[in-house]
């Protein structure tokens, strides 16, 4: 990031008009602490001057309101042209912007893959629906070139669908692409239609230098250059500064969240046996807890990018919050998934005098409260598991 503002830095000293895009896939993976980065990335992103950014379906990540909030907070001017709102079939961003520079006018819009699926942390599931980005830039194309004299498409498609795109519609003068892990380090055409990218994860950064016709927007020539941004490139001592705070401002927070959820329930002379421990006597209970959501409980966070989450891992897997239970570390990440000792304890305190089906009716509240399970109703939920 630090690297990232000298690049630029240097490139606004030049005093020349500059016009700065992004793809998209600014934000991080489906977890509270990526989120609290994504928080961070967006602030500083936002001090950078962006004209337009591509939405990338991971930007999608926390939700759209995340994604509207850091937006309106940080004056990040996220664009995209097929992605509606399932529901009511509107587009959930401005569909295209157009900026002006030196007297030519940039028509600037964007496509998401709709293989791209959409997965959010949100409570409710976000349902969008992803238009086909052949059939949205012949929509588009004619109403934008009224208003701009030169079209810039950021797709965030990859490399082979973006050349079919461009290939199938005629018009677009520069694509930047999105959603790719190779540069692309020298001028390249394809119909007609300049295009670049550079590699993911803010490794690199991309500059082309355009030779524009003055009169109607035409681009004449292009000078293209990739530049690294490895760690010989020295970085603003400010931002620098800035990111520093922030790695020990992440390293409180996720200390926080764990002391939150303290290891300090049970007995460090018991031990969790694992599922397959009772299956060999109790093959009938092991078979409808084959069949169970207790059973894929820790898929269920994976999927939603949230499997290293202490709030989560307490009731999707086995003894998080109990010594010898639940960590991402083997033996213990054995017991993944809410299995036979999440409800009954610890298989070395096994009883036959029928307290392990008391423990273990009493041991469905503690997950299925009001606010992770607000229609839980023991005599319902005990037939999806009755053993």
């Amino acid at each position: 990031m630090a690297r990232r503002v000298t690049f630029l830095d240097g490139v606004w000293s030049e005093k020349r008009p500059v016009l700065l895009v992004d793809g998209g896939d600014l934000f991080g993976s489906r977890n509270k602490n990526e989120k609290y980065q994504s928080t961070f990335l967006a602030e500083m992103t936002g001090e950078m001057g962006y004209d337009a950014i591509g939405l990338g379906e991971r930007d999608l990540n926390y939700g759209l309101p995340f994604l509207k909030e850091m937006m309106a907070t940080h004056g990040l001017p996220f664009i995209n042209a097929n992605v509606r709102d399932a529901g009511t079939g509107e587009l959930i961003l401005p569909e295209y912007v157009i900026v002006e520079r030196a007297g030519i006018k940039y028509g600037i819009v964007s496509v998401l893959d709709p293989g791209r699926k959409i997965i959010t942390m949100t409570a409710e599931e976000d349902a969008f629906q992803v238009d086909d980005p052949v059939a949205t830039m012949r929509d588009v194309l004619p109403r934008l070139r009224k208003e701009a004299d030169t079209i810039l498409l950021l797709s965030h498609l990859g490399e082979p669908k973006t050349e079919e795109l461009i290939k199938e519609v005629k018009g677009i003068d520069m694509c930047v692409i999105g959603h790719t892990s190779r540069n692309i380090s020298a001028e390249r055409v394809i119909n007609d239609t300049a295009v670049f990218s550079s590699a993911y994860e803010g490794r690199y950064i991309g500059r082309a230098n355009l030779f524009v016709d003055d009169a109607d927007g035409r681009i004449m020539a292009i000078d293209v250059a990739i530049t690294s941004l490895g760690d010989k490139r020295d970085g603003d001592e400010e931002v620098t500064a800035r990111v520093e705070q922030y790695k020990k401002d992440l390293l409180e927070f996720k200390t926080a969240k764990r002391a939150a959820y303290p290891r300090t329930m049970g007995s460090d002379k018991e031990t969790f046996l694992g599922d397959r421990a009772c299956m060999s006597c109790h093959e009938d209970a092991w078979k409808v807890y084959m069949d169970s959501s207790h059973r894929s409980a820790f898929a269920t966070i994976r999927n939603k990018g949230q499997s290293f989450e202490p709030e989560c891992l307490s009731c999707h897997t086995t003894g998080f919050q109990h010594k010898k239970g639940y960590s991402d570390e083997p033996p213990f990440n054995k017991l993944a998934n809410v299995q036979c000792e999440a409800c009954h304890g610890y298989g070395t305190q096994h009883a036959r005098d029928g307290k392990w089906v008391a423990q273990a009716k009493d041991s469905c509240i503690m997950c299925h409260d009001q606010k992770n399970s607000p229609e839980f109703d023991y005599a319902v939920y005990w037939e999806k598991i009755k053993h």
